[in-house]
């Protein structure tokens, strides 16, 4: 099973921006979600193909988990 939090942005286009973190630690906290995404974008940390990062619009962890099927 994998692991993947998605950080979700605005850009100045106002279209969606998601960037994401493989493997994120399991002791994750809400605060520390909001602090890194609320930094990245005061700092301008990355820009997008409708411009710089100009808020959040939420976060979530997807997981997921493959189970191969032996047809062969």
């Amino acid at each position: 099973m994998t692991k993947t939090l998605e950080l979700i942005f605005v850009n100045v286009a106002g279209d969606k921006v998601t960037l994401r973190v493989n493997d994120p630690r399991d002791d994750l906290q809400e605060a520390e979600v909001r602090t890194v995404m609320d930094t990245v974008v005061a700092k301008n940390v990355f820009t997008s193909t409708g411009g710089s990062l100009t808020g959040v619009a939420g976060a979530r962890l997807v997981t997921r988990d493959v189970a191969e099927l032996n047809i062969l």
